[in-house]
């Protein structure tokens, strides 16, 4: 099979493309939790949603799979209309950036495993859920009900 492979450049987020559908893209970016470089690969199959962030003052394409969100920075609307037609397709082989944060990669907060080469930052169950606690009754006793008064 012969597939031709080329460059889309937006400035900021830098995609390798290629003419045939594939099955998977590779990535490399900053993962936002542990404020480190970090790549694997997505495969297509396992995208749930591709979507344009909305936010007013940026043009951020997010690819959003179980295990992680990957958000790229695009430098105006026409490119990031041209890459979602490219994610759509199937075409992306590679997702980078020249610079630190254009690519962002959030891992999954819920997962307990290694992920297709992947290092997925875990937590571990009810690590960061909020727990509702009783208040202890600060109100005087006299003015509370006596419950034993007929």
């Amino acid at each position: 099979m012969f597939w031709l492979q080329r460059q889309f450049l937006a400035d900021m987020t830098r995609l390798t493309i290629t003419e045939d559908p594939g099955e998977e893209f590779a990535f490399r970016g900053r993962n936002t939790i542990t404020d480190s470089i970090d790549d694997g690969i997505i495969f297509y199959d396992d995208v749930t949603k591709v979507h344009v962030l909305p936010e007013c003052e940026s043009f951020t394409i997010q690819v959003i799979t179980p295990d992680l969100a990957v958000e790229m920075d695009f430098a105006d609307a026409d490119s990031v209309r041209e890459a979602l037609e490219l994610f759509e397709t199937k075409q992306v082989l590679e997702v980078n950036s020249d610079s630190p944060g254009f690519v962002r990669i959030t891992p999954s907060l819920e997962k307990t495993e290694e992920t297709r080469g992947e290092s997925i930052v875990k937590l571990t169950p009810n690590q960061g859920v909020l727990e509702q606690k009783p208040l202890p009754d600060e109100r005087l006793s006299e003015n509370l009900p006596d419950a034993d008064k007929d």
